[in-house]
């Protein structure tokens, strides 16, 4: 098989892993039920729920852990799910992206995948759009690239050693 062809059987099964990923994502993003302030009025839901300034939400939390103010598992919740979900997303962009500027294509297709949801979240009323979420995405999605880097050192370095040892 050709070097090509292998970048193509490899390209389809990360191209396959994506939408995977993508529909859980969207599941588990939209599986809640409404929770709160279901009389109001989809506008009024919106601007009681929604958070546009951004790092509010972020030192909330972080202030918690300090004055114990909301429940620990709450905050850690908050602050470290955004992270872990969007790990992945920044993992497959990157390994999917063409070679010129990939950081940055996929730190904005991140940011443009988590602020579609958001506004799903809000519009479904199964959450509220927090633009801090969008933060922490962003910053998932920063590590599933550097997570991505990493890999690829190792896998290049580990396959590098035997062509060595046999000079």
């Amino acid at each position: 098989m050709s070097m090509l062809n292998a970048v193509k059987k490899s390209n389809k099964y990360l191209l396959s892993a994506f939408f995977v990923y993508l529909i859980a994502l969207v599941f588990f993003s939209l599986r809640n039920e409404v929770l709160y302030w279901s009389s109001l009025s989809l506008y009024e839901f919106i601007i009681k729920s929604a958070n546009l300034v951004p790092f509010a939400t972020i030192a909330t939390y972080i202030q918690s852990f300090f004055t114990q103010s909301i429940n620990l598992d709450i905050a850690l919740r908050n602050l470290v799910l955004p992270i872990i979900a969007f790990l992945p997303c920044g993992f497959l962009v990157y390994a999917l992206a063409s070679a010129k500027r990939k950081l940055l294509h996929t730190l904005l297709a991140s940011a443009v995948l988590c602020f579609i949801l958001e506004v799903l979240q809000a519009l479904l009323r199964r959450g509220s759009f927090d633009v801090d979420d969008i933060i922490l995405s962003v910053l998932g999605a920063f590590c599933g690239v550097l997570v991505f880097r990493l890999a690829s050192k190792l896998t290049i370095g580990a396959l590098a050693k035997p062509e060595k040892a046999q000079s």
